[in-house]
């Protein structure tokens, strides 16, 4: 019998009278990030330590050997077989106080002691990028201010007394910090003017004059507008392209479009404006990026500035940062998906990095491939998108500005016209949001205010609903009686109206005559049907330990495709009448 602690301590698991494994609780341990292992160690290993199990990860436990010989027999060593369970078990509680973006790094540790080396040398050991980088914050420390003021001191202050202060003056800046007003929407702007005044901005390398929307970077521009203009005699210095503004002459680390405020994902780029550019009766908001995307065979991941281009996002709250061509490194916001569409099939982006100081989408051509199984072919002036599978071509686009851009429709705009649009009515809405019940719409309509006409507040009955709930029910009384499960299955292929996120279209279901049980499974195509049974067969028989007998469906040709799949296994397949749906159904 087990006797068990309260479980904020712990579970003691009794394998004999005088031998106990023990369930270590690591709920309340802080989990390891990436810039906490010196103190999340020393909490773990003190509570291990309290459990008398911290040799199980310093490595002072000594391992049995799996078997002992006796003679020349040979046997399992209990011994060993205790220290096995036991280390799973922390091995456990370990990885439960390691949050999911560390838990990649320990793929290969089989044991308690090996996880424990892994970090240790990951964020214990000095590296040189943490060299460098203390050495980096040395460089920028102010000195001389601080350090006379101390040695005019009588005695040097106490840490107690300069944490006190350091949180103080925290807590005034805070108190102090105002946060930047946003410009409100101008409505009825009807012309632009360009001139050569202070308002506009010349790069080194571009003819074209830039306005800029002086919102959330004002400070930025004016200190780029009263800095000398360099000599035409001097030399000429950095001539690559930044990978921020797409201009050349300057890298990302010193563009004048990078922020110097702190991180703010409603950060946007200047957007060109061209003189005399009419503008009537709309409200001018704020810039948007643009949603074309740009192919690069040097981005290891999927890059975007925009949440709006993002089907499907979360918060990034991993200690990765993106890292450029120069060197310099930008924070990430959000991590999400999205899919680029072709003539005949979209294409998935998986792990798309939402950036906001990036100001170009790019498209990693690694990743692109591996996740929808497509090559890219280059020439110099278009490009080609093919099924690696069967070589159709996909997509062809030409180059624009030297860049293969990957155009995608805009679904947002620099301006938003004022002027009144018409509102859609009930039946319209239900359509647009997949055809949901009353109650649902009318609380969807309600709480996100959507635009729908007055003279239509009544959900009239929708033919797709109807045709679609027109079904016919079994057939009342039926013989078939089974006496295990396995014995009979049910079988259906299910066409959803709506593509998912995934470009999953049909769905097979399997239904158990004995247990009811219902295996779903989504399909691209009816013609992956076959290989999902052989896969269905292998889990289900071995889960129950019998084999499948007698399969129901209809007449799809799905379905008959399985014929000399089912009389190979000795599967009976049996098919409802035509046009009798109501046949095949429990």
């Amino acid at each position: 019998m087990a006797a068990t602690s309260p479980a904020s301590s712990g579970e003691t698991i009794a394998v004999s009278e005088n031998q106990q494994l023990v369930n270590v609780n690591m709920t309340n341990v802080t989990k390891l990030t990436s810039t906490n292992f010196l103190m999340w160690s020393r909490q773990v290993h003190a509570l291990l330590d309290g459990y008398d199990l911290a040799g199980y990860v310093d490595g002072s436990v000594v391992v049995p050997p799996p078997t002992t010989t006796v003679g020349d027999v040979v046997s399992v060593n209990h011994a060993y077989t205790l220290w096995k369970r036991q280390d799973k078990l922390l091995y456990s509680a370990l990885l439960g106080a390691i949050s999911v973006s560390i838990q990649p790094l320990l793929s290969t540790a089989n044991t308690t002691t090996e996880i424990w080396d892994i970090l240790s040398s990951t964020y214990a050991k000095p590296s040189r990028g943490h060299i460098k980088q203390l050495k980096h914050q040395i460089k920028t420390w102010t000195k001389g201010v601080v350090v006379d003021q101390l040695e005019g001191r009588d005695t040097s202050p106490s840490l107690s007394e300069v944490h006190e202060k350091l949180l103080n003056h925290e807590a005034k800046l805070q108190s102090t910090t105002a946060t930047t007003p946003s410009l409100p929407v101008s409505a009825n702007v009807a012309t632009y003017r360009g001139n050569n005044n202070t308002a506009n901005y010349r790069g080194n390398n571009n003819r074209n004059q830039r306005s800029f929307h002086n919102n959330r970077n004002q400070q930025t521009w004016q200190q780029q507008q009263f800095q000398p203009r360099p000599d035409a005699s001097t030399t000429r210095g950095y001539q690559g392209r930044c990978q921020l503004c797409g201009i050349q002459g300057h890298n990302a680390r010193r563009c004048s479009q990078l922020p110097t405020g702190p991180f703010t994902s409603n950060y946007r780029a200047p957007p060109n404006v061209s003189p005399w550019q009419p503008r009537a009766n709309m409200a001018a908001a704020a810039p948007m990026n643009s949603n074309n995307w740009l192919l690069d065979t040097g981005a290891t991941h999927h890059l975007t500035s925009d949440l709006n281009n993002l089907s499907l996002h979360q918060l990034y709250n991993g200690g990765d940062e993106v890292t450029m061509a120069d060197g310099s490194t930008i924070q990430i916001s959000h991590t999400g998906f999205t899919s680029l569409p072709t003539p005949s099939r979209s294409l998935a982006l998986n792990d798309v990095l939402c950036v906001p100081n990036v100001h170009k989408n790019l498209i990693s051509v690694y990743r692109l491939y591996n996740s929808n199984q497509v090559s890219v072919e280059f020439f110099p002036a278009h490009f080609q998108v093919k099924d690696l599978r069967t070589g159709v071509r996909l997509l062809q686009r030409r180059t624009k500005d030297e860049l293969y851009e990957w155009p995608v429709n805009p679904t947002n705009k620099a301006s938003f016209f004022a002027s009144p649009s018409p509102k859609a009515s009930l039946p319209s809405w239900h359509s647009r949001l997949g055809h949901p019940s009353p109650p649902v719409l009318n609380k969807l309509v309600s709480q996100f205010s959507l635009p729908c006409s007055t003279s239509s507040k009544t959900l009239s009955p929708c033919s797709h609903c109807l045709i679609n709930k027109s079904h016919k029910l079994p057939f009342f009384t039926n013989t078939i009686v089974s006496s295990q499960p396995l014995q009979y299955i049910y079988s259906d292929v299910w066409m959803s109206p709506i593509i998912s996120t995934e470009n999953f279209k049909y769905y097979l279901v399997l239904v158990d005559h004995h247990t009811r049980y219902t295996w779903m499974y989504p399909m691209k195509q009816k013609s992956q049907v076959r290989d999902i049974f052989i896969a269905f067969k292998a889990l289900v028989e071995n889960r129950f330990h019998t084999k499948i007998g007698t399969l129901f469906s209809d007449n799809g040709g799905e379905f008959l495709a399985l014929r000399q799949f089912l009389s190979t296994h000795g599967i009976s397949h049996l098919t409802s009448p035509p046009h009798t749906p109501e046949h095949n159904g429990i």
